[in-house]
């Protein structure tokens, strides 16, 4: 059995380190026909929503430029050497960079000592992969001491850059990667795999609650099912409705509280989209709808640049029981 079908099989299996995921078949596809023709990029932006499993496929790839025993669709076996190497992070020819804890970007120190590793000659004489996860947290000086090794990729080197936000990359770097988009499954589908993968005796209510409140990605509902988020949502929505019936949004705003400031905005977002692409849920204007939401896209910004938590929950929430009164009236 190739590891796709596996990982198809596999429940909570399929997502190891080195299984592909059942709707990263096609994409893997693709990316395994360029490679036999030897038009394979050095640069690779992999990019899709959040918990569309990005950072599983950069895996894979990566494991599958080192393995020496790939199945016929061009898979790594993830028994080998090289493939246990890549899984547990220690292989000699493979890198990865992400923003040190607490800081909101990559380090330029870090992308310098990336390009300088990848420009060393390896010791096998093998590849080398480097993985910049996320790529959206490149600064300018980042992106800049990147530049030249993606123009001038050392030989047998390749950077594989992971993205939540690829038009929001400098366009000097965007344009220099071969873009590989890694689309969201079908919600039957998505569930199917997510039933699978929580286990059993999960109602299938909640199955749905998580997939919705995580916008149709699977790993990110099975995050939500496996930390409690679908329960803490669920009181988010109470506290929505309570606002539409006069409740008080400082105290929901302290309820909800400062350290989940960014994933209730995100929920948020995901619940106003919802009744925008629903118009008959929605008591609120639909114009109404899309101007708060790029108000939430907005303060989502200005958390990142460390503004208050309780005072953007505050006013969002306090323009929330407006709109609903107002809609109610």
């Amino acid at each position: 059995m190739s590891a796709a079908a596996g990982a198809a099989a596999a429940g909570i299996e399929a997502i190891e380190p080195l299984r592909l995921l059942p709707w990263q078949r096609v994409t893997w596809q693709r990316v395994s026909e360029i490679a036999a023709r030897d038009r394979l990029a050095h640069a690779l932006l992999i990019c899709g929503p959040r918990g569309s499993g990005k950072q599983q496929f950069a895996r894979v790839l990566a494991a599958a430029l080192f393995c020496r025993a790939r199945d016929a669709a061009g898979l790594p076996c993830g028994q080998c050497g090289d493939c246990r190497q890549v899984a547990s992070g220690s292989h000699p020819g493979y890198m990865a960079v992400s923003p040190e804890e607490g800081k909101r970007d990559i380090a330029v120190e870090a992308v310098r000592g990336l390009c300088e590793r990848l420009s060393m000659t390896s010791h096998d004489g093998r590849a080398k992969v480097a993985v910049i996860d996320p790529a959206d947290d490149l600064n300018l000086n980042g992106v800049n001491a990147l530049l030249k090794t993606v123009e001038e990729p050392p030989p047998g080197s390749h950077v594989l850059l992971i993205s939540e936000r690829p038009m929001a990359l400098r366009a000097t770097l965007r344009s220099r990667c071969q873009l590989l988009r890694l689309p969201l499954p079908p919600r039957a589908e998505a569930l199917g795999w997510l039933a699978q993968a929580a286990g059993p005796g999960v109602a299938q209510t909640k199955l749905d609650a998580a997939l919705d409140s995580a916008n149709g990605a699977p790993l990110q509902a099975l995050q939500l099912l496996r930390d409690g988020g679908v329960e803490l949502q669920q009181g988010w929505r109470v506290l929505l409705d309570g606002l539409g019936a006069g409740g008080d949004p400082v105290g929901a705003a302290a309820a909800i509280g400062e350290d989940q400031a960014g994933p209730f905005l995100r929920w948020l977002f995901v619940y106003v989209l919802q009744l925008l692409r629903n118009p008959g849920r929605a008591a609120v204007p639909h114009h109404e709808l899309g101007r708060f939401a790029d108000e939430l896209v907005e303060n989502l910004r200005r958390l990142e640049i460390n503004a208050k938590p309780q005072l953007v929950l505050e006013a969002l929430l306090i323009r929330w029981r407006l709109l609903a009164q107002r809609a109610h009236s």
